[in-house]
């Protein structure tokens, strides 16, 4: 109907500015109209050339929108919502991925999300919150869409995990009141929300890890839209890595790594080991060439359970197929120095972030243990036949020495502090082993003696238990210990913990409940109060043991940790700022206020960081995305957000609205102009 009415009304305005006019001659008395008629003596054809005249393109203009709105054209719009909308936008690692077109999931989520605003009804409101592993007010409730817009391309780009539970009690909390008491009980009052109900729209991929434990409150479930964005699934990425010296050998390093093809075709690529050294000078070390299944190749939520359970698979939860994951031990590699071990993959595909993974090597030396005791004549035979540099005191000495002795910076000067039948609050950052005592720290405790009870239970999968057979060895006597909650028990009697290990603000505590030798009460003599000193396989547990305390020793307590996760960071005496260099270039300040350690949060972008600041052999620490629900790109069909399943859509919900009668107004404005250059010309 458009090309209709313009090919009728459009070439007969046309010939009209074609057409010349024919004038007849008449005597004039002067010389004033001369001009004009010059310009008529060309008059003469049917037909003039056509010149450039305004009036002429403003009525084709006319005639060609009173064409188009007979053709009553529409305009697609995103769906009006509730006047009120919580636009919950996620930026975390797997929203990074390029799609096709060149754009990222997050620059599609935010444009998206622009064209949500543009289709708000007039007397409507967004609240906007960016998340990742916490969330973020991006905007609080606006009606400027402009505003809101800018807000919205703002978001920028992490490489953290994905969680709501922050974001979605961000959202309810517009709604919430506080409770009016009343003078008797039971009359108390709860108001109204005087908001409207809210509409969220969730724009993600649905790499979310705790959309399974989320609980709303205010929003209601039936109102949250999920947009999913993205389409590639193709992705390999390092899920584990670990560098560790030999034991006995400390200059020999063994680098292990863990991959995992989360695609659905299978690859064959290049693992690639290089070390830098503490000057940045990098080098090659070894390469192994990885061949990987296909990894699941339907979308994560349209796999149905096959127990009769009515969870459905997750990637993180689920078995990879057989094939699809591999574990990479590279040649044994002698790095005397300290710095940067990195392994990174030579693949192409849709994630970078999980592509390349590093650890923080120390330079090379000889374990050093403090032992305390009065006296064990066990201890003291088996610590001599490991590779360890001893060092004894008495607890009276140990109490009695000076702080430089023991500590430099609030941190031990020794790798291990070993203590036979002492508690203490003495107590630096570092690594502890309790014989028959305890840390004198809040939520430690020994009890009353028991005796006659047996071992029943313990974790022989643990390292500092591996190769170590408990059931063969018999123990008198030991106390009742408390722990934390959240302490790994190692051993357990039959009322309480025998063996527990656990960290606490920077130091490492493996604590026995029973001593090897107790006093004899009568006579003084110290006997044997375990079998276990007379077994082989005791030595095998003092060298785990060791080996196991002293290699958590590093900063804080932390050589790696994942995107999102604070660091405990060393700080030099005298120190008060830190400057931290970010792997994206960006560097950070942080006050110390002349504290022994500082705190740093800002680990959104994998890489190595680089301090200033700190103790010597502390100057860096490596974050790495580790993480299967992030490597895992393929975007949901549904998310589950608590009890309820919601379906994803691949874009906004769009409507039909009426175009015409914004190109009749245009038409309108158009003949006014034209009105007004034609009056100009004709009185001029």
């Amino acid at each position: 109907m458009i090309a209709a009415a313009a090919a009728v009304t459009v070439p007969p305005l046309v010939v009209l500015y074609f057409l010349k006019l024919r004038r007849r001659e008449l005597p004039i008395s002067c010389t004033l109209l001369w001009k004009r008629a010059v310009q008529d003596l060309h008059v003469n054809s049917p037909f003039q050339k056509l010149r450039n005249n305004l009036l002429l393109i403003l009525q084709l203009l006319v005639l060609l929108l009173a064409a188009m709105a007979l053709g009553k054209p529409m305009l697609e719009q995103a769906l009006s919502h509730e006047s009120t909308l919580v636009i919950m936008i996620d930026h975390s690692a797997s929203m990074a991925v390029e799609e096709d077109g060149g754009r990222s999931r997050l620059e599609i989520a935010k444009s998206e999300a622009k064209r949500l605003v543009d289709g708000m009804p007039d007397d409507g409101r967004a609240m906007v919150i960016a998340f990742c592993d916490r969330a973020t007010i991006v905007s609080s409730f606006d009606a400027d869409r402009e505003a809101l817009k800018r807000k919205i391309g703002s978001i920028g780009q992490t490489q953290s995990s994905s969680t709501l539970t922050e974001a979605v009690a961000l959202a309810e909390a517009y709604s919430q009141n506080l409770i009016i008491g009343g003078a008797q009980a039971g009359t108390d009052v709860a108001p109204t929300s005087a908001a409207p109900p809210a509409t969220a729209v969730l724009f993600t991929d649905g790499r979310i890890e705790d959309a399974a434990e989320l609980t709303m409150q205010r929003l209601d479930a039936e109102k949250v839209e999920v947009v999913s964005i993205g389409q590639r699934g193709d992705n390999v990425g390092v899920i584990a890595m670990a560098a560790r010296r030999n034991y006995e050998r400390p200059e020999a390093m063994e680098v292990f790594a863990t991959v995992r093809n989360f695609g659905p075709e299978p690859v064959s690529f290049d693992a690639v080991l290089r070390v830098r050294d503490e000057q940045g000078v990098s080098q090659f070390a070894d390469t192994q060439t990885v061949r990987l299944e296909a990894g699941l190749a339907a979308p994560v939520a349209e796999e149905e359970p096959t127990d009769g359970s009515t969870e459905p698979l997750d990637a993180a939860t689920a078995e990879p197929p057989v094939g699809s994951v591999a574990s990479i031990a590279f040649d044994e590699l002698v790095f005397e120095g300290g710095g940067v071990v990195e392994v990174s993959l030579a693949v192409e595909d849709a994630l970078e972030a999980d592509n390349k993974a590093w650890t923080v090597v120390r330079p090379p030396r000889r374990v050093k243990v403090l032992f305390v005791s009065t006296g064990n004549l066990f201890l003291q035979r088996v610590l001599p036949t490991l590779p360890l540099e001893v060092t004894m005191m008495s607890p009276a000495e140990y109490e009695k020495a000076d702080e430089d002795l023991l500590a430099e910076s609030d941190r031990s000067v020794y790798d291990l502090v070993m203590f036979d039948r002492h508690s203490t609050k003495r107590l630096p950052q570092g690594s502890y082993f309790f014989w028959g005592g305890v840390p004198l720290i809040e939520g430690v405790a020994t009890g009353d003696r028991i005796t006659n009870e047996q071992i029943f239970n313990w974790d022989e999968s643990h390292p500092v238990l591996r190769h170590v057979a408990i059931e063969t060895i018999r123990v008198w006597d030991w106390y009742e210990l408390t722990v934390p909650s959240d302490a790994t028990l190692l051993m357990e009697g039959e009322s309480a913990p025998v063996m527990a290990y656990f960290s606490r603000d920077a130091r490492d505590y493996l604590i026995s409940a029973f001593p090897l030798v107790i006093e004899d009460q009568a006579t003084g003599q110290m006997l044997m109060n375990t079998t276990w000193v007379t077994k082989a396989h005791f030595p095998v547990f003092m060298y785990n043991a060791v080996q196991f305390l002293t290699a958590n020793i590093s900063g804080g307590g932390q050589i790696g940790v994942r995107p999102g996760e604070p660091v405990t960071i060393p700080v030099r005496p005298r120190v008060r700022t830190l400057s931290i260099a970010r792997p994206d270039g960006v560097s950070d300040s942080v006050a110390t206020g002349g504290a022994a350690t500082a705190h740093y949060a800002r680990t959104r972008q994998v890489g190595v960081y680089r301090v200033e600041g700190t103790p010597p052999g502390e100057e860096k620490f490596a974050v790495n995305l580790f993480n299967s629900t992030e490597s895992d790109i393929r975007p949901s069909q549904a998310v589950r957000i608590g009890a309820s399943r919601v379906a994803t859509s691949g874009q906004l919900q769009s409507v039909n609205r009426p175009f015409w009668p914004w190109i009749l107004v245009g038409i309108l404005a158009v003949l006014l102009i034209e009105w007004i250059i034609y009056n100009k010309r004709v009185f001029v």
